[in-house]
């Protein structure tokens, strides 16, 4: 099975009453000192201090009030606060007012908010999880909401669960949007491009483990501090992958200094978040973790998946210069590693998964920020930035038949690093983005310079028996009931550098009631060999403070995965084209709820798909089109009960043009929808609730085929595919249920969750995989998955 497949239910509980710590901490009390908030508010198009904004703290527990305004600096600082929860209303003239219904003061913190308003002439009130781009469905998840999720738990990006168009099945932090794969979605971390934001995504393995997309993401649950998502539709400033816009920032660092301490199941988390001590205002987040799931499995008695480590350290830092400059320094270094030996195929049930593996990556950016004010308007953004990593996979295979039953794991015959693949790059970027206020409206312009080397190699020992296959991949003998990999058809190497170069211009026509948004990406892939230019567009009409309609086209372009291009030398692969297009609106019946619907058509052109297993050959000769509707549905029932609701139809196809015509593409579920609640209760205790229901994603004909390799050779069995993507698999629904604690203990802040991720083991048919020794299909186990965390503040 997936070598960091579900864990044991009971052996977790089992492990969490031996707690005794947090046991006794639910049962004592002891009095908080107060904290205080720091609130600062901007202009959201020019970046500038408002002066003389209105701002009620209404404290949830109490229900007292207090109303002061921001100085010339667009700065209020409220001390003596007692800890608990608390709502923020801002209000300006000639600017949308913003409400903020959920605040935790934190004892003896002083924790700084940013707020961001928008010139509107219709007064309208905004809560701030909806004031990202209202050009389209984008969605904004602030830090509260990103650590305090259902079904989140210790991770930002299973956080994001329920946004709209967005699928994810399990417990890991991988999801595709609107039919499109994991791999297509665009991540970009304080504005630096990183797409290895996901912890041990396979390169080697079983078609489950080798397509999911990874498993956890290299942040800790603080460090985010907003996550601003997009299915489609966004502006000319992003390119590169065409699925979703996902935009993470990493937290500033508060005023006060504070350390923090966090532990679960499989490791512990150290911070630091407060002053950088380089000037009077410079603040520093530190975030350094360690997780052994090995040592976890060994725990729990789950034997047979492997020993998954990972370690990360995020260090960002803010400067201010002066009034109009400030400076950014973030350091990200992760590393993973992953062993699979001959002892966790002793533990495999019925030996069902022999493979051996290792690999091991490291993966680091490190990126610096100037932010300038230019004159009265205007905006300057440069970032310049190095991105390496290095990854080394390697799989082999145990023969645990070949010995008598009850054998112990040594006597094994084994084959060892049959093959290998290394992955190195290394990216060196300049980025630089202007912005400013006209007469029509908003302009802004950048330039985008990268140069990538890549130093990909696979190395093949030997021939090597593979007992799942396509009926078209080649065979010498069309008899033959399995392919074989040779090193001359599998072995390549590609070391090649490129420069890449993008511009984009965008400007805002603003006219009454109406906004409407025309712009260009002018690009050169020096990977795909081709330059190209890509126009986007978008028309925004807000007619009253209840509703508002939206439409957005462009043509965007995806470019060729690395490894594709490095499996074969002979691959020469082009950028993809998805043409897309949105019509929608999102109606205000009060200022607690909103309703928001987006209909949209993608036609999918110059698709890259594979040729042949036996050769690693890819090629664009795909096409296909998408097409759906997102429904999102947000509310508050009453103050601190929040209600939310989402349904996602999607109709994406598929022809890779191999004479079978549309097939429903591999990643494509018809139907995804999610009901939740959550709960505050009180200051200490939360309670949330989460039902999602999803289709399942297309199946496959096959046929098993006996005794492949013939007599006198051991039994294998093998699976040949002879239709790809048709039908479906059976849909699941999955019940997550979540309680958050959290209470001073003098100078402590405590936190505790526990998340419970399918609590009815609800059976879901997406993950099998075949075992070539018994000749049967093997479906992962459903198991209620608990994610279980305790969280120690101090502040000074």
């Amino acid at each position: 099975m997936s070598p960091l497949r579900k864990i044991s239910w009971v052996a977790l509980c089992t492990r969490l009453f031996g707690w005794p710590f947090l046991a006794l901490s639910f049962c004592v009390s002891a009095a908080e000192s107060p904290g205080a908030l720091t609130i600062i508010v901007k202009d959201q198009y020019t970046d500038r201090p408002l002066s003389d904004v209105q701002i009620i703290l209404k404290e949830r527990e109490t229900a007292s009030s207090q109303t002061i305004e921001s100085n010339e600096q667009g700065r209020i600082v409220i001390e003596q606060l007692d800890p608990g929860l608390y709502s923020l209303n801002l209000s300006k003239d000639g600017f949308a007012s913003l409400y903020e219904p959920s605040v935790r003061v934190v004892t003896r913190k002083n924790i700084k908010l940013e707020f961001e308003l928008k010139q509107q002439a219709i007064e309208v009130v905004v809560v701030r999880g909806q004031q990202a781009n209202a050009l389209a469905s984008s969605t904004y998840l602030d830090r509260e909401a990103l650590r305090g999720s259902v079904g989140g738990g210790a991770d930002p990006l299973l956080s994001l669960d329920g946004l709209p168009g967005l699928a994810s099945a399990s417990e890991f932090a991988s999801f595709s949007v609107r039919g499109r794969g994991p791999r297509d979605n665009l991540i970009f971390v304080d504005d630096f491009p990183f797409d290895k934001a996901v912890h041990f995504d396979a390169t080697l393995g079983e078609e489950e483990d080798v397509g999911g997309g990874g498993r956890f993401s290299i942040f800790a649950p603080n460090v985010i501090s907003g996550a601003d998502f997009s299915p489609g539709g966004w502006g000319p400033a992003y390119g590169g992958r065409a699925a979703s816009l996902l935009k993470l920032e990493v937290a500033d660092g508060n005023p006060s200094p504070s350390a923090s301490f966090r532990y679960d199941l499989a490791g512990y988390e150290l911070g630091y978040d407060g002053p950088a001590g380089l000037s009077k205002d410079a603040t520093m987040l530190l975030s350094a973790r360690r997780l052994d799931f090995g040592a976890l499995f060994e725990t729990i008695e789950e034997l047979d998946i492997g020993e998954p480590v990972l370690r990360d350290v995020i260090v960002k830092s803010v400067i201010p210069i002066n009034q109009q400059h400030t400076f950014e320094i973030l350091l990200m270094d992760t590393h993973e590693d992953y062993t699979r030996g001959v002892t966790h195929v002793f533990a495999s049930p019925n030996f069902e998964d022999a493979a051996l593996q290792d690999s091991e990556q490291d993966s680091d950016l490190y990126g610096l920020t100037l932010r300038s004010l230019i004159g009265e308007q205007a905006v300057w953004n440069n970032k310049v930035y190095y991105r390496k990593s290095d990854k080394l996979s390697s799989e082999g295979e145990a023969f645990p038949d070949q010995v008598p039953a009850g054998s112990p794991a040594s006597s094994f015959p084994v084959r060892e690093n049959i093959i290998t693949i290394g992955e190195k790059e290394t990216e060196f970027g300049w980025r630089s983005d202007f912005e400013t206020r006209n007469q029509w409206g908003m302009f802004s312009a950048g330039v985008r310079v990268t140069q990538v080397a890549l130093d990909y190699t696979t190395v093949l020992d030997g021939d090597w028996n593979r007992f799942v296959y396509d009926e078209d991949d080649f065979r010498p003998d069309p008899e033959q009931r399995f392919i074989v990999l040779t090193p001359e058809n599998i072995n390549s190497s590609v070391h090649q550098k490129e420069t890449n170069y993008a511009g984009y211009i965008d400007q805002i026509f603003e006219f009454a009631d109406w906004d409407f948004t025309s712009g260009f990406r002018v690009e050169r892939d020096g990977f795909a060999d081709e330059s190209f230019v890509s126009p986007r567009f978008s028309v925004n009409w807000q007619p009253s403070k209840s509703v508002r309609y939206f439409a957005t086209a462009g043509l965007f372009h995806q470019s060729p995965r690395y490894l594709e291009l490095a499996a074969n030398e002979e691959n020469d692969l082009k950028t993809e084209k998805i043409t897309h297009s949105s019509i929608g609106f999102k109606y205000f019946p009060t200022n607690d709820w909103s309703v928001l619907t987006e209909a949209y058509y993608q036609s999918l052109d110059r698709l890259v798909v594979d040729l042949d297993r036996a050769s690693g050959t890819f090629a664009n000769i795909g096409d296909g089109s998408s097409y759906g509707v997102d429904i999102v549905v947000n509310g508050t029932i009453f103050e601190g009960l929040y209600a939310s609701a989402t349904y996602s139809y999607n109709d994406a196809v598929v022809d890779r043009n191999d004479g079978r015509g549309d097939v429903a593409a591999e990643f494509s579920r018809e139907h995804v929808a999610t009901v939740g609640l959550t709960w505050e209760i009180n200051d200490n205790w939360k309670l949330a609730g989460r039902y999602k229901y999803l289709s399942g994603r297309p199946d496959d004909e096959f046929i098993i085929h006996e005794d492949v390799l013939g007599q006198g050779q051991p039994l294998r069995y093998s699976k040949e595919i002879i239709e790809r993507n048709v039908g479906r698999k059976s849909g699941s629904g999955l019940l997550n249920v979540r309680i958050d604690y959290r209470r001073a203990f003098g100078a402590i802040d405590l936190t505790a969750f526990l998340d419970v991720i399918n609590v009815t083991a609800a059976s879901s048919s997406d993950d099998s995989e075949f075992d070539y020794r018994r000749g049967v299909i093997v479906k992962d186990d459903s198991e209620a998955e608990p994610l279980i965390g305790l969280r120690l503040d101090y502040a000074w």
